[in-house]
């Protein structure tokens, strides 16, 4: 088991106190993509939301996002990675087009990989709170959760019971610390589907987003709305017209479009 932490102490986040209920942090976070932020309507805290379907671009959103938490909430990324989608790389080129210190983003991103469904089950049944408590941080990422209990050499009712644990764990953490949660159910191209265990997270989840392939791009539809769009993503390494801006010195520079 692989973990990545960071001691680096952060300001406090800002709070609100509503008459005499306890403080509540809000945040809310946009990806910065118009029409994904159109249909989802941002990010909250003390919320869960997974990512289905068969499309990888969740594991791109989950890095967009997972930069922003960071330079826009300026607070800390808890990432449980369990597919081994996390990418540095793609940290860092993100860094790079949104013109930010790539070594202070990603030092403020605390990444823990697991290789087993038991160092999996470990990492967010005993381990996530206390690293929630310690790093305060403003998201939880769990990436490809079903993927390690998928393994044909698990017997089906353990493996279903342990991901319950699991998914039960990241809701409760979620809403005792007040984070925004993502999660997607597996890598897509690596495991089956698996609609049981996908129910299972759904129920565990305060939005669904289903992301599928399609000839014309990606469909994105909210299941529990039955809202959906039809989104043509670009690399990240491709530049658009909504990219240049001029400055004071008549230069271009590129960007990520802020959110609503």
């Amino acid at each position: 088991m692989e973990t990545n932490r960071t001691a680096t102490a952060l300001d406090a986040p800002e709070v609100h106190t509503l008459d005499c209920e306890p403080m509540l942090i809000e945040r809310v976070l946009h990806t910065s993509i118009s029409t994904i932020d159109n249909l989802v309507g941002g990010f909250r805290s003390s919320k869960v939301a997974l990512f289905e379907g068969n499309s990888s671009y969740p594991s791109n959103l989950l890095h967009l996002l997972c930069v922003k938490a960071v330079s826009e909430l300026d607070e800390e990324v808890v990432w449980i990675d369990g597919g081994n989608t996390v990418d540095p790389y793609a940290l860092s080129a993100l860094c790079k087009r949104m013109r930010l210190d790539k070594r202070d983003i990603l030092s403020r991103v605390n990444i823990s990989r697991a290789f087993t469904a038991y160092q999996l089950v470990t990492l967010i049944d005993e381990r996530l709170e206390e690293e929630v408590r310690e790093s305060s941080p403003a998201m939880v990422i769990v990436s490809s959760l079903t993927d390690m209990f998928l393994d044909k050499d698990m017997k089906w009712m353990e493996a279903y019971q342990l991901l319950r644990r699991c998914a039960e764990d990241i809701r409760r953490v979620t809403r005792a610390y007040e984070t925004i949660s993502l999660i997607t159910d597996r890598t897509p191209g690596h495991v089956p589907h698996n609609e049981r265990m996908l129910n299972l997270l759904r129920t565990e989840a305060d939005i669904v987003i289903s992301m599928k392939e399609r000839k014309d791009g990606i469909s994105v539809r909210l299941p529990r709305e039955d809202r959906s769009i039809v989104f043509r993503p670009v690399p990240w390494t491709q530049m658009t017209l909504s990219d240049f801006r001029g400055d004071a010195y008549g230069e271009d520079g590129s960007y990520i479009q802020a959110g609503p």
